[in-house]
C-alpha cells in the first residue's frame, strides 16, 4: 500500500505546513518517507487530497516491529499519530483511545491519534477490519480511506443501526442497513449494493477460510495474506473457472490445498519452505 500511505503522508504534512512554518521542510518530509518505507518517487504525480483530521500536527515515522508510531516535530506539536500494521498471517484487536473495539485482519494498516479530540473521531484505514464503535452521537467516528469514507450514525453498525458510507471522492452517498453491503469498482466507478451471507463475510474474523464464486487466482491472493506463504505458479496455467470452497477454523495450507488441487485439477503443488508452487500436471 505504498501509494496510499505517501498520499496519507502528504495530507498530513501538508495540513501541518499550514498551521506553522518548519525548517527544511523538504528534507524533513523526504525523512519522514524514508523511515516509513516509502521509496523516491520516480514521476511527478498529483497528490490527491485526503480528509483524515482537520488538525494534525508534522509527523516522523519510527519503524517498530508491528507498529509505528508518528513522533511530532517541533515544540508545539499537536498529539501524536499511531500506526498499527498487521502482519501475514495474523488477526489482532485493539482498543482505540475512545474505547472503540477494532479487529484488523492480516496485512491491514490503522492510523488513529493518540486521543481523539475535535468534533468527531476520525481514522484511516487501509485494508480490513470490524469495528464495534463507542456510542457518542456529538462526537460521530469516521472511517477513512482514499475511496471510501463510512460513518457509524450513533450506536450504528453492520449488525444494528445504520452507516453512511460516502464513494466516488465523497460525492455519492448510501446509507447501508444490517445485513446489505456496498461494492465500488474506483476504476469504472460502477456500485452495487447486495444482501450477503454475514457469516461468510465476517469468516476471517473467527479465522475460517470461505471462498465464494472465486477464481484460483482470486483465492490465491486471499491465501497469500492468511499463510506466511508466497504461491509460485504460472498465470496462463490457471483457468478463469469459479469455485467455492469452505475450510475451518485455523486450516493448515496443505488441507487447503489438498482440497483445491482434487477439485480444480489439471495442477498440483508442493510446499518448499515459506514458497508453494502450483504443478500443472
Amino acid at each position: 500500500h505504498t501509494s496510499e500511505k505517501d498520499e496519507a503522508l502528504q495530507k498530513l504534512w501538508d495540513e501541518a505546513h499550514k498551521q506553522r512554518t518548519a525548517t527544511d521542510m523538504q528534507e524533513a518530509y523526504e525523512l519522514l518517507k524514508k523511515n516509513a518505507g516509502i521509496p523516491p518517487i520516480q514521476r511527478k504525480r498529483t497528490i490527491r487530497p485526503i480528509h483524515i483530521w482537520q488538525t494534525v500536527a508534522a509527523v516522523l515515522f519510527i519503524v517498530a516491529a508491528s507498529s509505528v508510531y508518528l513522533s511530532t516535530i517541533g515544540k508545539d506539536a499537536e498529539e501524536n499519530l499511531i500506526q498499527q500494521y498487521i502482519p501475514t498471517a495474523e488477526i489482532r484487536t485493539l482498543t482505540l483511545p475512545d474505547g472503540t473495539q477494532v479487529q484488523l485482519n492480516s496485512q491491514s494498516t490503522l492510523l488513529y491519534p493518540q486521543n481523539f479530540t475535535g468534533k468527531d473521531r476520525s481514522v484511516f484505514l487501509i485494508g480490513e477490519a470490524n469495528f464495534k464503535v463507542k456510542p457518542d452521537k456529538k462526537h460521530p467516528f469516521i472511517v477513512k480511506s482514499n475511496d471510501f469514507q463510512v460513518t457509524a450514525l450513533g450506536t450504528a453498525t453492520l449488525i444494528s443501526g445504520s452507516v453512511l458510507v460516502e464513494y466516488n471522492d465523497l460525492k455519492s452517498q448510501v446509507i447501508l442497513k444490517p445485513n446489505e453491503q456496498l461494492a465500488y469498482n474506483k476504476n469504472t466507478h460502477y456500485h452495487s449494493l447486495d444482501h450477503p451471507d454475514m457469516k461468510e463475510v465476517t469468516a476471517w474474523q473467527r479465522g475460517e477460510l470461505v471462498f465464494r464464486e472465486m477464481s484460483v487466482k482470486d483465492i490465491i491472493t486471499i491465501l497469500e495474506r492468511k499463510y506466511p506463504y508466497t504461491f509460485e505458479y504460472q498465470l496462463k496455467t490457471l483457468k478463469d473457472d469459479r469455485y467455492s470452497f469452505r475450510f475451518k477454523d485455523q486450516a493448515p495450507l496443505s488441507e487447503v490445498m489438498d482440497v483445491i488441487v482434487n477439485v480444480v485439477g489439471q495442477m498440483n503443488y508442493k510446499i518448499k519452505g515459506d514458497r508453494c508452487y502450483l504443478i500443472p500436471k
